[in-house]
C-alpha cells in the first residue's frame, strides 16, 4: 500500500508512533526483529519519577496496537532491502520462522510444560531466570504466541536433552513428528500449532515513509569491572530491575545470586566503566534517576535495607527529577560523591568491600555491602549498523542515527521520507521517547513523496 508507513522497532517509541499514525487513518507496518513488541520498557519494573508500573502503562498500548485495524505487526522480522520507488519505498522484509503457527497458537503454555530442557534466560540468567526451548518472551507478550529456540530446531541442544535429539530426519523434510513433546502436547490441546518444519519467508511492501525506532540497549560490563563475573553478587542495573520486578525470576524478591538470601545493604556504582577504554564514553542521562528509582523501591520493599549510591555528577534534568532525588534522600538513601577503585569479596560471607575516594573530602574510605549494582549506561542498538547500511542513512560517531539538522529538521535524516525517534537518536528516557515518536509519526504521514531519494 503506497499510502502506508513502516516503523522499524516496536519498543515504546515504535508503539506510540504506530498508534498516533494509525489514528489519522494511515496503514502502519510495525516491524521488530524480536518475537514480541514492547522493547526494553516491557522488562522494567517501574518508571521514574512517578514509580508507576511499567508494564501496566505499556501493556494496554501493546493490546491496542495488536487490535488496531490500521496496524499490522510483523515480529521476528528483519529489514533486508529498501529502494526508492513511486515517491516512496519498496521494501523487502524477511520474517524468520518461529516454528509455531501464529494463527493457531493460543499461548496456553502446555508445550512449555512438556519441554524437557531448561536453559538460562538471556536477560535474567544472572539473577536466576530460566526458560524452556519453547517459550513465551514474557507473560504479556504481543503477539501472545510461543516461539521455539532455533538451536533446538537445528539439533544443537541434543546434548542438553532435547527430545528431538535422537531423530536423524531434517525437520524441513518431515510433516508428522512423533517425537517432539511440544508437538504432542499441542495436538493434545487440539491446536496443532507447532511447526518444526516452518521456514523463513520474504515479505515485499511499498510504503510512503519509514520511521526508525530501533531503541537502545544496556552496556554490558567487561569481566572484572568492579568484580563483575568474578563475584556472584555483582550485577548490572538492568539485572537488578528484573530482581525487583514482580514478574521477574524472583517474583520481586531482592535476593542475592550467591545464596538467594535477602540483601540488607546494597550499593550502586554510577558511571561504571565510564572513561575507561572499554566503557561508555558519554553520560547516558537516565542512570542517576534509574538508581534513584531502584533505591526508593528497595526501601518500599523493606525500609530497613541500607542503600548507598556512589556517584560522580548527579543528572536530574527532567520534570520532577530533583524532587525524586530529594525523596530518596528523605527515605534514607545515602549518596556519596565518590570514585570507587577496588572491590573485593569475603569468601565466607560473599559480602563485597568497596574501596573508594570520597571526592568531597579527598579521603580513602571503604564500605561493605551484600549486593553491588553497576550502572553501566546505554548503548545504541546492535541493529543500527545494519539498518544504516540498508537505509543508506548516516550514524554519528557514537553509533546513533544522525539527524539532518537537530534544530531546523529534527528527527529527519538525509534521505527524504526516512525519520528517526526514541533511542535511535541517542540515550533517552520513556517520556522523551513518546514525545519524539508522536512528532516522527506526524512527519511520516505528512511526507509528500521522496523523488530522488536514496540515489
Amino acid at each position: 500500500m503506497a499510502d502506508s508507513i513502516m516503523i522499524i522497532g516496536a519498543g515504546v517509541a515504535g508503539i506510540n508512533c504506530a498508534l498516533n499514525a494509525a489514528k489519522y487513518g494511515t496503514k502502519v507496518y510495525l516491524v521488530d526483529d524480536t518475537a514480541s513488541i514492547g522493547g526494553m520498557m516491557a522488562r522494567l519494573d517501574k518508571t521514574f519519577p512517578t514509580n508507576d508500573c511499567s508494564i501496566c502503562i505499556e501493556a494496554p498500548q501493546m493490546y491496542e496496537v495488536d487490535n488496531h485495524p490500521n496496524i499490522e505487526i510483523l515480529t521476528n522480522t528483519e529489514l533486508r532491502k529498501v529502494n526508492a520507488a513511486n515517491g516512496g519505498f519498496k521494501v523487502r522484509l524477511v520474517k524468520k520462522a518461529k516454528f509455531v503457527d501464529e494463527e493457531k497458537c493460543t499461548g496456553c503454555g502446555e508445550c512449555m510444560k512438556a519441554c524437557p530442557v531448561t536453559v538460562a534466560h538471556e536477560m535474567d540468567g544472572k539473577v536466576g531466570g530460566t526458560r524452556k526451548l519453547i517459550y513465551m518472551p514474557f507473560p504479556q507478550a504481543v503477539p501472545n504466541v510461543a516461539v521455539i529456540d532455533p538451536d533446538c530446531r537445528s539439533g544443537k541442544m541434543r546434548e542438553k536433552g532435547a527430545c528431538v535429539g535422537g531423530c536423524v530426519v531434517d525437520c524441513s523434510q518431515c510433516r508428522e513428528c512423533p517425537i517432539a513433546l511440544c508437538v504432542l502436547a499441542c495436538k493434545k490441546e487440539g491446536k496443532d500449532a507447532v511447526r518444526l518444519w516452518q521456514g523463513s519467508k520474504n515479505i515485499d511492501l511499498e510504503v510512503r515513509s519509514i520511521v526508525v525506532a530501533s531503541g537502545i540497549t544496556d552496556a554490558k560490563p567487561p569481566k572484572g569491572l568492579h568484580g563483575y563475573e568474578v563475584y556472584d553478587n555483582v550485577i548490572t542495573y538492568t539485572q537488578f530491575e528484573r530482581l525487583m520486578n514482580a514478574g521477574g525470576p524472583t517474583g520481586g524478591q531482592i535476593i542475592r545470586p550467591s545464596d538467594k538470601k535477602h540483601a540488607h545493604k546494597i550499593g550502586w556504582i554510577q558511571c561504571a566503566g565510564r572513561g575507561l577504554d572499554h566503557g561508555v564514553p558519554y553520560c547516558s542521562k537516565v542512570c542517576c534517576m534509574v538508581a534513584t528509582k531502584q533505591t526508593i523501591i528497595t526501601k518500599e520493599h523493606d525500609p530497613s535495607v541500607e542503600t548507598i549510591v556512589y556517584y560522580n555528577d548527579l543528572k536530574a534534568y527532567g520534570k520532577g527529577f530533583w524532587g525524586f532525588y530529594r525523596k530518596a534522600k528523605e527515605n534514607g538513601v545515602r549518596y556519596v560523591k565518590a570514585r570507587p577503585y577496588d572491590v573485593f569479596e569475603d569468601p565466607e560471607t560473599k559480602n563485597l568491600t568497596v574501596r573508594y575516594e570520597d571526592l568531597e573530602t579527598g579521603e580513602l574510605r571503604k564500605d561493605e555491602v551484600e549486593l553491588l549494582v553497576l550502572s553501566t549506561g546505554l548503548l545504541p542498538s546492535e541493529r543500527n549498523q545494519r539498518l544504516a547500511k540498508v537505509l543508506k542513512i548516516e550514524l554519528d560517531k557514537l553509533g546513533y542515527f544522525k539527524e539532518k539538522d537537530p534544530l531546523m529538521a529534527p528527527l529527519e535524516t538525509e534521505v527524504k521520507g526516512i525519520y528517526v525517534c526514541g533511542g535511535a537518536t541517542g540515550p533517552i528516557d520513556i517520556s522523551e521517547s513518546v514525545v519524539q515518536a508522536t512528532a516522527a509519526s506526524m512527519k511520516a504521514i505528512l511526507n509528500r513523496g521522496n523523488e530522488g531519494a536514496m540515489e
